[in-house]
């Protein structure tokens, strides 16, 4: 017999944002795997539904892949829940997904809560190319290391930081990378989400001594002010005549100047959003 992983995507802070396919899946289980028993339990208690739990976290042994082995071996349906968000980033998930496969059992994987992609878009930097890094290092000297290497970088870059460091990383931003775009967010989709923007300095100074809720940190890429660079460039100098007629041809056709930008943006080579906020300030 062939059994049933599906792994669940649950809340990283609103609880209306668990889906309907989210709860169908954890209410059909056979067992419920999860990296903390008593928070996915207060998660079914919440649902009103009671399914036996399997701690599968980072430090998961033996006995838990044989009972999972077993468990799938059988037939059975195995949901899987990280604490927060989309299994597979940033925990277990995929060791288990890997184990399921091996098993030869199916595995499906529903869509759901992710920080990763709520904070790369609401950062406001742009997110058609971006690199998720987990946490930063504990220590100061590898968490340098990586911060400049992660400098150097093209696209936008996203880590998730404790409370207690972020004042230091960002200290070590204003250091390494002073005049980089940085958007900090806290308590992402809570009553008390907040967004902080601006260089490292800035960011710093607007969260003061704040040092509450779970944190993501998104970096703008090196490439990102020469984007900015590059459109500025193109308006200062003036926009040739054949452009100034396209723009005035689409919009005569009933486009919008944010869709009209577009095609221009991709011809010159610069960020179609950079260059609609230049637009609508001229």
């Amino acid at each position: 017999m062939t059994g049933h992983l599906i792994l669940v995507p649950t809340p990283i802070g609103n609880m209306g944002d668990l889906t309907d396919r989210a709860k169908e899946a954890l209410a059909v289980a056979d067992l419920v795997a999860c990296e903390d028993t008593r928070r996915t339990g207060g998660l079914l208690k919440h649902l009103g539904i009671d399914k036996p739990l399997l701690r599968f976290d980072d430090h998961a042994g033996d006995a838990a892949f044989e009972r999972l082995g077993l468990e799938l071996g059988s037939g059975r349906t195995v949901a899987y829940c990280s604490d927060a968000g989309m299994p597979g980033i940033n925990d277990p998930g995929f060791e288990i997904a890997r184990a399921a496969r091996a098993a030869g059992a199916k595995v499906t994987v529903l869509p759901g809560a992710s920080a990763v992609l709520l904070a790369v878009v609401a950062s406001g930097l742009p997110c058609h190319a971006f690199s998720f890094q987990g946490y930063l290092p504990n220590r100061r000297e590898p968490r340098r290391t990586l911060l400049k290497k992660l400098g150097a970088e093209e696209e936008t870059m996203v880590v998730f930081e404790t409370p207690h460091r972020i004042h230091e990383t960002l200290a070590d931003l204003e250091e390494l990378l002073p005049e980089r775009e940085v958007a900090l967010g806290r308590e992402l989709t809570k009553l008390h989400e907040t967004w902080y923007r601006g260089t490292p300095a800035q960011v710093k100074a607007q969260l003061g001594r704040e040092d509450r809720g779970e944190m993501v940190l998104v970096l703008a890429g090196a490439s990102a002010k020469r984007l900015v660079t590059e459109v500025a460039v193109a308006f200062e100098g003036g926009l040739p005549d054949w452009a100034k007629a396209y723009l005035a041809a689409a919009r005569e056709g009933g486009m919008t100047l944010r869709d009209a930008v577009k095609p221009l943006a991709k011809h010159l080579g610069v960020s179609a959003s950079e260059l609609y906020r230049l637009a609508t300030e001229i």
